[in-house]
């Protein structure tokens, strides 16, 4: 059995939405940062000493932290989008190699023998898909046809 004999398993209008998801997830992440570094801006003003130097540490390791959770996300959803490209990518070959298969196997024996003084000339091979960008995550291709 040939490896592209069977089609690619993979969610690709999933994958992208999940990329959507997370990136819409990281953008709320962030804005909720904001918010709370407004409010901490306004909380400081009424604290002082100690107390107002613990809000200080406790705001700064906040903001810190929900950097980091954003930027997660936002890597997760590229990790998704590289994945389905990875999948589409591997997808289009395989269809390709089912087209190759196919041609061969309808050739008649002249031109077989034309193929051995002239050579077989294969289509060309189809191009890597362009990876989706956020934050819609549009498709950027559909599978390749013959």
């Amino acid at each position: 059995m040939k490896a592209n004999t069977a089609d690619v398993v993979f969610d690709y209008q999933g994958a992208l939405s999940l990329a959507r998801q997370l990136w819409a997830l990281a953008d709320e992440v962030t804005h909720t940062a904001g918010t709370r570094r407004d409010l901490g801006d306004q909380a400081r003003i009424n604290f002082t000493g100690n107390y107002g130097d613990e809000l200080v540490s406790r705001l700064s390791v906040e903001a810190t932290n929900l950097t980091q959770v954003a930027n997660g996300l936002r890597d997760d959803a590229t990790a998704v989008a590289q994945m389905w490209k990875e999948a589409m990518d591997e997808e289009n070959r395989r269809i390709y190699g089912r087209h190759v298969d196919d041609m061969k196997n309808h050739r008649s024996v002249l031109d077989s023998i034309g193929d051995f003084f002239a050579g077989f000339h294969y289509p060309p091979e189809p191009q890597p898909v362009p990876l989706p960008h956020p934050p819609a995550f549009a498709p950027t291709a559909e599978c390749v046809r013959y």
